[in-house]
Protein backbone atom coordinates (compact mmCIF):
# COMPACT_ATOMS: atom_id res chain seq x y z
CA UNK A 1 0.00 0.00 0.00
CA UNK A 2 1.44 3.76 -1.16
CA UNK A 3 1.36 6.29 1.31
CA UNK A 4 -0.24 9.44 -0.89
CA UNK A 5 -1.89 12.63 -0.45
CA UNK A 6 -3.30 15.69 -2.42
CA UNK A 7 -2.04 18.87 -1.43
CA UNK A 8 -4.49 22.19 -2.48
CA UNK A 9 -3.01 25.85 -2.88
CA UNK A 10 -5.49 27.98 -4.31
CA UNK A 11 -6.72 26.16 -7.54
CA UNK A 12 -3.82 24.37 -7.87
CA UNK A 13 -3.69 20.52 -6.73
CA UNK A 14 -0.58 18.24 -6.27
CA UNK A 15 -0.85 14.66 -6.23
CA UNK A 16 1.86 13.76 -3.23
CA UNK A 17 3.04 9.77 -3.58
CA UNK A 18 5.97 8.91 -1.38
CA UNK A 19 7.28 5.84 -3.64
CA UNK A 20 7.15 8.07 -6.60
CA UNK A 21 8.27 11.10 -4.26
CA UNK A 22 11.45 8.63 -3.55
CA UNK A 23 11.81 8.17 -6.87
CA UNK A 24 11.86 11.41 -8.03
CA UNK A 25 14.40 12.78 -5.34
CA UNK A 26 16.86 9.81 -6.22
CA UNK A 27 16.93 10.15 -9.91
CA UNK A 28 17.63 13.93 -9.64
CA UNK A 29 20.29 13.32 -6.63
CA UNK A 30 22.41 11.07 -9.63
CA UNK A 31 22.29 13.74 -11.60
CA UNK A 32 22.91 16.40 -9.42
CA UNK A 33 26.21 14.50 -8.20
CA UNK A 34 27.08 13.36 -11.72
CA UNK A 35 27.23 17.42 -12.45
CA UNK A 36 29.25 18.33 -9.24
CA UNK A 37 31.92 14.83 -10.24
CA UNK A 38 32.13 16.67 -13.37
CA UNK A 39 33.08 20.28 -11.80
CA UNK A 40 35.42 18.07 -9.48
CA UNK A 41 37.27 16.72 -13.11
CA UNK A 42 37.51 20.40 -14.48
CA UNK A 43 38.74 21.48 -11.30
CA UNK A 44 41.51 18.21 -11.44
CA UNK A 45 42.60 19.11 -15.09
CA UNK A 46 42.55 23.08 -14.25
CA UNK A 47 44.94 22.18 -11.48
CA UNK A 48 47.09 19.93 -13.46
CA UNK A 49 47.63 22.72 -16.35
CA UNK A 50 48.59 25.16 -13.29
CA UNK A 51 51.20 22.80 -12.15
CA UNK A 52 52.51 21.98 -15.52
CA UNK A 53 52.77 25.64 -16.49
CA UNK A 54 54.93 26.18 -13.46
CA UNK A 55 56.98 23.53 -14.11
CA UNK A 56 57.73 24.99 -17.06
CA UNK A 57 58.58 28.04 -15.85
CA UNK A 58 60.50 27.22 -12.87
CA UNK A 59 64.52 26.94 -13.40
CA UNK A 60 66.17 23.65 -14.03
CA UNK A 61 66.77 21.65 -11.00
CA UNK A 62 69.98 19.59 -10.79
CA UNK A 63 69.70 15.78 -11.79
CA UNK A 64 71.19 14.54 -8.57
CA UNK A 65 68.48 16.49 -6.50
CA UNK A 66 65.46 13.63 -7.51
CA UNK A 67 67.33 11.03 -6.21
CA UNK A 68 68.08 12.83 -2.57
CA UNK A 69 65.39 13.45 -0.72
CA UNK A 70 66.60 13.38 3.38
CA UNK A 71 68.87 16.25 4.40
CA UNK A 72 71.59 14.05 4.59
CA UNK A 73 71.62 12.92 1.22
CA UNK A 74 69.86 9.80 1.42
CA UNK A 75 67.17 8.34 -0.94
CA UNK A 76 63.76 7.36 -0.06
CA UNK A 77 64.01 3.48 0.62
CA UNK A 78 60.98 2.35 -1.76
CA UNK A 79 61.86 4.40 -4.54
CA UNK A 80 65.17 5.75 -4.43
CA UNK A 81 63.99 9.25 -5.52
CA UNK A 82 63.04 12.32 -4.22
CA UNK A 83 59.05 12.44 -4.59
CA UNK A 84 58.99 16.07 -4.08
CA UNK A 85 60.57 16.72 -7.00
CA UNK A 86 58.94 14.09 -9.46
CA UNK A 87 56.33 15.97 -11.42
CA UNK A 88 55.42 16.03 -15.09
CA UNK A 89 57.33 18.65 -17.13
CA UNK A 90 60.02 18.91 -14.16
CA UNK A 91 62.82 21.27 -15.94
CA UNK A 92 66.11 18.36 -15.27
CA UNK A 93 69.72 19.66 -15.93
CA UNK A 94 71.89 16.61 -16.40
CA UNK A 95 75.31 16.71 -17.24
CA UNK A 96 76.40 13.17 -18.82
CA UNK A 97 77.90 11.32 -21.61
CA UNK A 98 75.69 10.01 -24.45
CA UNK A 99 75.50 6.54 -25.22
CA UNK A 100 74.72 6.28 -29.29
CA UNK A 101 75.53 2.93 -29.85
CA UNK A 102 72.65 1.16 -27.28
CA UNK A 103 70.00 4.12 -28.59
CA UNK A 104 65.93 2.99 -28.46
CA UNK A 105 64.10 4.03 -31.40
CA UNK A 106 60.43 3.99 -30.24
CA UNK A 107 57.59 2.84 -32.95
CA UNK A 108 54.48 4.24 -34.45
CA UNK A 109 55.47 8.34 -34.05
CA UNK A 110 54.38 10.98 -36.13
CA UNK A 111 55.51 14.47 -36.86
CA UNK A 112 53.96 16.37 -39.38
CA UNK A 113 52.19 14.03 -40.81
CA UNK A 114 55.29 11.62 -41.41
CA UNK A 115 55.80 8.44 -39.69
CA UNK A 116 59.08 7.65 -37.85
CA UNK A 117 60.58 6.71 -34.51
CA UNK A 118 60.89 8.40 -31.50
CA UNK A 119 65.28 8.60 -30.96
CA UNK A 120 66.01 7.61 -27.07
CA UNK A 121 69.31 7.38 -25.93
CA UNK A 122 70.89 6.44 -22.71
CA UNK A 123 73.06 8.94 -20.64
CA UNK A 124 75.54 8.18 -18.00
CA UNK A 125 75.47 11.17 -15.55
CA UNK A 126 78.61 12.61 -14.55
CA UNK A 127 78.20 12.03 -10.97
CA UNK A 128 77.62 7.84 -11.68
CA UNK A 129 74.92 5.81 -11.16
CA UNK A 130 71.86 4.30 -13.40
CA UNK A 131 71.63 5.29 -16.66
CA UNK A 132 68.95 8.12 -17.63
CA UNK A 133 67.08 7.37 -21.00
CA UNK A 134 66.64 10.78 -22.71
CA UNK A 135 64.35 11.15 -25.51
CA UNK A 136 65.97 13.34 -28.03
CA UNK A 137 62.44 13.48 -30.32
CA UNK A 138 61.43 12.75 -33.41
CA UNK A 139 63.75 10.97 -36.19
CA UNK A 140 62.63 9.67 -39.91
CA UNK A 141 63.41 6.06 -41.36
CA UNK A 142 66.14 5.80 -43.72
CA UNK A 143 65.90 5.87 -46.89
CA UNK A 144 64.53 1.88 -47.37
CA UNK A 145 62.44 2.89 -44.45
CA UNK A 146 64.46 1.02 -41.85
CA UNK A 147 66.48 1.93 -38.70
CA UNK A 148 68.12 5.45 -39.32
CA UNK A 149 71.45 6.18 -38.50
CA UNK A 150 71.98 7.12 -35.01
CA UNK A 151 73.37 10.87 -34.57
CA UNK A 152 76.79 10.71 -32.63
CA UNK A 153 76.82 13.28 -29.67
CA UNK A 154 80.27 12.83 -28.31
CA UNK A 155 81.92 13.90 -24.85
CA UNK A 156 80.79 14.66 -22.01
CA UNK A 157 77.26 17.32 -22.17
CA UNK A 158 75.12 19.58 -20.27
CA UNK A 159 71.92 19.37 -21.32
CA UNK A 160 68.48 20.44 -19.87
CA UNK A 161 65.47 18.55 -20.62
CA UNK A 162 61.84 17.93 -19.36
CA UNK A 163 60.78 14.85 -16.52
CA UNK A 164 57.94 12.84 -18.40
CA UNK A 165 56.21 11.44 -16.01
CA UNK A 166 53.23 8.42 -17.55
CA UNK A 167 49.61 9.19 -16.86
CA UNK A 168 48.89 5.34 -17.94
CA UNK A 169 51.42 1.98 -17.04
CA UNK A 170 53.04 1.90 -20.64
CA UNK A 171 52.90 -2.37 -21.01
CA UNK A 172 56.37 -3.70 -22.81
CA UNK A 173 56.36 -4.92 -26.34
CA UNK A 174 57.32 -7.59 -28.43
CA UNK A 175 61.13 -6.91 -29.47
CA UNK A 176 62.54 -8.62 -32.25
CA UNK A 177 66.05 -6.43 -33.06
CA UNK A 178 69.14 -8.46 -32.26
CA UNK A 179 71.31 -5.30 -32.89
CA UNK A 180 71.34 -1.81 -31.97
CA UNK A 181 69.38 0.09 -32.15
CA UNK A 182 66.27 -1.42 -30.75
CA UNK A 183 63.44 -0.43 -32.24
CA UNK A 184 60.17 -1.16 -29.43
CA UNK A 185 56.22 -0.71 -30.00
CA UNK A 186 56.67 1.04 -26.65
CA UNK A 187 59.03 2.21 -24.21
CA UNK A 188 58.73 0.53 -20.81
CA UNK A 189 61.42 1.44 -18.60
CA UNK A 190 61.84 -2.50 -16.99
CA UNK A 191 61.77 -3.64 -20.92
CA UNK A 192 64.74 -1.21 -21.75
CA UNK A 193 66.36 -1.91 -18.18
CA UNK A 194 66.12 -5.73 -19.37
CA UNK A 195 68.42 -5.13 -22.74
CA UNK A 196 70.68 -2.78 -21.63
CA UNK A 197 71.37 -5.60 -18.64
CA UNK A 198 71.65 -2.84 -15.76
CA UNK A 199 69.31 0.01 -14.28
CA UNK A 200 68.04 2.93 -15.22
CA UNK A 201 66.25 5.59 -14.02
CA UNK A 202 62.70 5.27 -13.74
CA UNK A 203 61.55 8.10 -15.94
CA UNK A 204 62.20 9.50 -19.29
CA UNK A 205 63.62 12.67 -20.00
CA UNK A 206 62.63 14.61 -22.80
CA UNK A 207 65.61 17.41 -24.21
CA UNK A 208 64.70 21.11 -24.69
CA UNK A 209 65.00 23.10 -28.21
CA UNK A 210 68.78 23.86 -29.05
CA UNK A 211 69.94 21.13 -26.43
CA UNK A 212 73.01 18.83 -27.76
CA UNK A 213 71.77 15.56 -30.11
CA UNK A 214 67.96 17.04 -29.85
CA UNK A 215 65.91 16.16 -32.83
CA UNK A 216 62.67 17.22 -33.97
CA UNK A 217 60.64 18.00 -30.77
CA UNK A 218 57.44 16.05 -31.79
CA UNK A 219 55.41 15.45 -28.39
CA UNK A 220 52.02 17.73 -27.47
CA UNK A 221 51.22 18.94 -24.74
CA UNK A 222 48.83 17.44 -22.26
CA UNK A 223 44.66 18.26 -23.24
CA UNK A 224 43.59 20.19 -20.21
CA UNK A 225 40.48 22.07 -21.71
CA UNK A 226 37.53 21.99 -19.29
CA UNK A 227 35.33 23.17 -22.04
CA UNK A 228 33.67 19.36 -21.89
CA UNK A 229 33.23 18.89 -18.05
CA UNK A 230 31.57 22.07 -17.75
CA UNK A 231 29.03 20.84 -20.54
CA UNK A 232 28.57 18.35 -19.33
CA UNK A 233 27.73 19.30 -15.77
CA UNK A 234 25.20 21.49 -17.73
CA UNK A 235 23.60 18.50 -18.98
CA UNK A 236 23.04 16.59 -15.89
CA UNK A 237 21.93 19.99 -13.92
CA UNK A 238 19.38 20.70 -16.96
CA UNK A 239 18.37 17.24 -16.41
CA UNK A 240 17.63 16.98 -12.54
CA UNK A 241 15.59 20.10 -13.54
CA UNK A 242 13.74 18.28 -16.00
CA UNK A 243 12.80 15.47 -14.05
CA UNK A 244 11.61 18.08 -11.35
CA UNK A 245 9.26 20.09 -13.82
CA UNK A 246 8.27 16.97 -15.32
CA UNK A 247 6.86 15.21 -12.16
CA UNK A 248 5.51 18.62 -11.07
CA UNK A 249 3.50 19.19 -14.10
CA UNK A 250 2.89 15.24 -14.47
CA UNK A 251 1.47 15.49 -10.62
CA UNK A 252 -0.22 18.32 -10.84
CA UNK A 253 -2.90 20.86 -12.78
CA UNK A 254 -0.63 23.28 -13.72
CA UNK A 255 -1.23 22.60 -17.18
CA UNK A 256 -5.07 22.52 -17.34
CA UNK A 257 -4.64 25.92 -15.33
CA UNK A 258 -2.16 27.59 -17.55
CA UNK A 259 -4.29 26.43 -20.95
CA UNK A 260 -7.83 27.95 -19.01
CA UNK A 261 -5.59 31.22 -18.64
Amino acid sequence: MRLGTTLHVGKLTVQVDAFILLCIFLTCGMFISLGFWQLDRAAQKHARAEAWQAAADAAPVAFASLLAVNDDGSSDAVTGLNQALISNNRRVALQGTFHNEISFLVLYQFFRGQPGYELVTPVRPATGGDLVLVSRGWIAPDTAGGRPEVPVVDGEQSVTASLYVPETVVLPGEVSDDSWPVRMPRLNMDQASQLLGEPVFPYVLRLEAGQSGVQDRHWSQPDFSTRSHYAYTAQWFGLAVLVLLASFAYASNVLTLLRER
